[in-house]
């Protein structure tokens, strides 16, 4: 089947042709059912389609607002050098052509490209660098005598740069018209800023179809320990690139993510900036890594040892591995030496068969060491539970008592003032665990220094997504991403997959250090007693400056609202809309725009598809 990140067009082309296709999703939906296949390939089509209609509606079009831009040019206080670097072999002389005049046809003109041939045979290379360097001054090429792979050609044409900034540029990929005018704009906006980075999408060989856009997030240094997802363009400042020795050989096709890597290591956030604009078209040939990430297999094992490094350099225990199914990276942290006492706090009132079910998931299915659960009880009157309860406590499971009026903020700061472990696990008490580690995953992340909340991948009975994080100011205040995709879905470009940083997370299953949650003050149980109260809690943590993060490697099932019901009738209905008007008051800038999702991607809908509104 297709990669994460392949177009079904050229999937059927790569199969060779339509019948070859077919029988290969025959043997697909004998393992994979046909249901989801339908539903990806009906995803595939329509975001194709979408991407068109995009173009047409929300696209930059430099080519007509070039006055605009040109006022922009002028009015720029900062004029930077921007040194391209651009390795060359072998390339065909059309798709070498065409880089070099996206770069030349700038409207940004303080530019240098500097290019080295990395010992192609072909004389015609040579010759036509020659051609251009005499051409165009702002035009620098070396040659390698011999062919030493990318990252040594890199690091020679780095050798030649000059300039305030470092860009790669593949030897046949294309620049957008606007696209040094877009990142002078930004580092004059952002003067702090030391890495920028844009969206960017893919074009096929003959330049005149675009496809697949990576619409990104800002800055998630998690999602960048999955896989590369600043890819391209990203411009560095040279000191950074210089100080931290260039490209490093031997980890060639994951190269740049290395490099990026090794960059953003002493950077905070504030001088990681994204464009939300695409400027950067990803050439698809033969044998190329934007067709398909199965063409060359050394790339995903350079990127699991580009991680390891990073992992070593920075003093993060973890063991990197690679998923079966998807060109991604996952990584186990380790535990510390002395493992933390987590508290697992969960909310109940009656219920004994829901209450006892989750107790039992825990139980037989926890491999994390040190643990220790805390009910807190909602005024229970049901005799079953309360002898539940007893026999809970000769087990050594505590049990708080809140007698008040429902409020899960409040019950849950109950919990928090109750528990004696470092990490604190928020759980409804309509879930239960699948897998043995999903406690272990969300310790080890949470005991991360930088790290506040952890989310966990939740699924309904029937094994669709449940939850998979959170986007704040989506379909009205937030939504739950991909709610009702199938278990083994990818989601946009991986998410579904790969551990990553968002906004928020639900509280049905979320750890955190009891320090962080003391800092933040908690859930606000005076103005949010019912709902959005885990939206605002990991908001609160976020604004303090910790991450939070999701993982798709701690998995349970949530029989959602099987104790509180759905919020339906007048009362509930008119309870929620004041509690959003209250979030979205209080985290207005969140709601306009949260940070982890693109204003690319439609805020109508929870299948994070392509805007068309």
């Amino acid at each position: 089947m297709p990669s994460i990140t392949e177009p079904l067009w050229r999937a059927v082309r790569r199969a060779g042709g339509l019948g070859a296709a077919l029988r290969r999703v025959t043997d697909v939906l004998r393992s994979e059912g046909a249901r989801g296949l339908l539903r990806r390939f009906q995803r595939t089509v329509r975001q194709e389609a979408r991407y068109e209609d995009w173009i047409a509606r929300f696209d930059d079009r430099p080519e007509d607002d070039r006055a605009a831009m040109d006022a922009l040019l002028l009015a720029l206080r900062e004029r930077p050098l921007f040194s391209i670097i651009m390795p060359v072999f072998e390339t065909p002389a059309a798709l070498l052509e065409a880089a070099v005049l996206s770069v030349r046809s700038q409207i940004y003109p303080h530019w240098e490209l500097c290019i080295c041939d990395d010992g192609s045979s072909s004389p015609r290379i040579a010759a036509f660098l020659d051609s251009l360097s005499r051409e165009e001054p702002r035009i620098k090429w070396t040659r390698l005598t011999r062919n030493q792979n990318i990252s040594a050609a890199s690091n020679a044409s780095l050798a030649l740069a000059t300039g305030d900034w470092i860009i790669p540029l593949d030897h046949d990929d294309l620049l957008r018209p606007h696209a040094l005018l877009e990142v002078a704009l930004a580092a004059e906006s952002n003067p702090h800023a030391r890495l920028i980075y844009s969206d960017e999408d893919k074009i096929d060989a003959s330049g005149t179809k675009r496809f697949d856009p990576h619409f990104k997030p800002d800055w998630s240094p998690d999602l960048l320990r999955s896989f590369n997802y600043i890819s391209h363009l990203a411009a560095l400042k040279s000191e950074d690139v210089l100080r931290v020795g260039g490209w490093t050989l031997g980890l060639e096709g994951a190269q740049d993510h290395d490099l990026y890597l090794k960059v953003t290591e002493t950077l905070d956030r504030r001088q990681i900036l994204h464009i939300p604009k695409i400027l950067y078209h990803w050439r698809v040939v033969e044998n190329s890594t934007a067709g398909s990430d199965a063409a060359k297999p050394y790339a995903v094992a350079a990127m699991a040892s580009a991680i390891a490094s990073h992992l070593a350099r920075t003093g993060r225990e973890g063991d990197v591995t690679l998923l079966d199914d998807a060109p991604v990276a996952r990584i186990r942290y380790r535990l510390p030496e002395s493992a933390p006492l987590a508290t697992i706090i969960i909310p109940n009132k009656n219920m004994p068969a829901l209450i006892g079910a989750c107790v039992a998931s825990i139980r037989s299915r926890t491999a994390y060491p040190r643990y220790e659960i805390l009910i807190v009880d909602n005024g229970s009157t049901d005799e079953e539970t309360l002898k539940l309860y007893d026999r809970f406590r000769q087990e050594g499971i505590l049990i708080a008592d809140y007698p008040a009026e429902f409020n899960y903020s409040a019950m849950n700061n109950l919990g928090i003032r109750e528990a004696r472990g470092d990490v604190l696990v928020f759980l409804n008490n309509d879930t239960s665990v699948i897998g043995e580690g999903w406690l272990s995953e969300l310790v080890t992340h949470a005991a991360r220094p930088e790290i506040g909340c952890v989310g966990a991948k939740l699924y309904y009975e029937d094994d669709t997504i449940q939850h998979a994080g959170v986007f704040v100011g989506v379909c009205g205040i937030a939504c739950h991403p991909y709610r009702g995709f199938e278990k083994g879905d990818f989601g946009y470009f991986g998410r579904l997959r790969v551990a990553q940083n968002l906004s928020a997370v639900t509280a049905a299953c979320l750890a955190v250090r009891r320090s962080i949650a003391l800092e933040v003050g908690g859930f606000d149980e005076n103005s949010l007693k019912i709902a959005l109260n885990d939206v605002d809690f990991c908001l609160k943590v976020h604004a303090a400056g910790y991450y939070n993060v999701w993982t798709p490697f701690a998995e349970l099932h949530h029989f959602e609202s099987k104790s509180r019901g759905y919020e339906i009738g007048p009362e509930k209905r008119a309870r929620f809309q004041r509690e959003s008007e209250i979030l979205k008051a209080r985290w207005d800038g969140y709601v306009a725009l949260d940070p982890y999702y693109s204003p690319h991607l439609t805020r109508t809908s929870e299948a994070v598809t392509i805007r068309t509104e």
